[in-house]
């Protein structure tokens, strides 16, 4: 019978490429997807062999980063140059998308001062990878029950009696990550 099941997904996977992004339990040839919810795994595929349960800070507060570029200055119609810098600030959500892009004190909807572009609507990582890590990072400050809010509970599902073991991650009860 699990020869069948095997033959079935394999013609399945060949014919049907990635429709969704569905994946097998660990366990066996159900699927499950990113999204459900730890009962619905548990019932699929079964109890884990191991569970882990934490907590993670949700980093997406209001906040503005920023960055101070190289730039290089005449001095005064001399022939000489220094160098200086000027001061680009992005100001993020608490979605993590950039609401404010501020060169020198001037809002722009988009620039390409640290090289690539970045535009309003970025996410942190993509601001990141343009400009890379900020000089200073100022937070919108919290109370404990904001902060509590902020926080994730990441529960791990470790299934250990599978070749390869396999890992499912959960954050506030829904499927997020297989590794």
């Amino acid at each position: 019978m699990n020869f069948r099941k095997l033959i079935v997904a394999t013609v399945s996977i060949t014919i049907f490429p990635t429709i969704s992004l569905a994946f097998f339990c660990p366990t066996n040839f159900s699927q499950i997807d990113y999204g459900m919810s730890i009962d619905e795994v548990t019932q699929i595929c079964g109890k884990p062999s191991f569970q882990k349960e934490s907590t993670k800070s949700n980093d997406n507060i209001p906040q503005e980063w920023s960055y101070y570029i190289p730039q290089t200055v005449n001095m005064g119609g001399t022939q000489q140059n220094a160098q200086g810098t000027l001061k680009t600030t992005v100001t993020f959500d608490d979605k993590g998308k950039a609401i404010n892009i501020s060169v020198n004190g001037i809002g722009v909807g988009s620039t390409s001062i640290c090289g690539s572009s970045i535009s309003l609507g970025a996410d942190k990582d993509s601001v990141k990878g343009a400009c890379g890590d900020p000089a200073f990072v100022n937070k919108q400050s919290v109370d404990a029950a904001t902060a509590a809010k902020n926080e994730v509970k990441v529960v791990e599902f470790t299934y250990a009696n599978v070749n390869p073991p396999a890992v499912l991650v959960f954050e506030n009860g829904k499927l997020t990550e297989k590794k």
